[in-house]
């Protein structure tokens, strides 16, 4: 569903980390995070990063907090 990189992305959202924050620890460009997360919003069809953690949770994307 989601591309490897799409999954970094989506898991450096759930640390809490923002968009720049991602591009400097990723090493990638600001337009380069915002577009993947564009499509992560598209592809789990939210709108906001604490949904797509959400559906990422129920979807078995990300194993469950212990």
């Amino acid at each position: 569903l989601l591309s490897e990189r799409e999954l970094d992305i989506l898991a450096l959202l759930g640390e809490g980390l923002v968009k720049k924050e991602i591009a400097d620890r990723l090493g990638i460009t600001y337009p380069t995070v915002d577009s993947h997360v564009q499509h992560i919003y598209e592809k789990l069809q939210v709108h906001n990063a604490p949904a797509a953690i959400n559906i990422a949770h129920r979807l078995g994307i990300f194993p469950p907090k212990s």
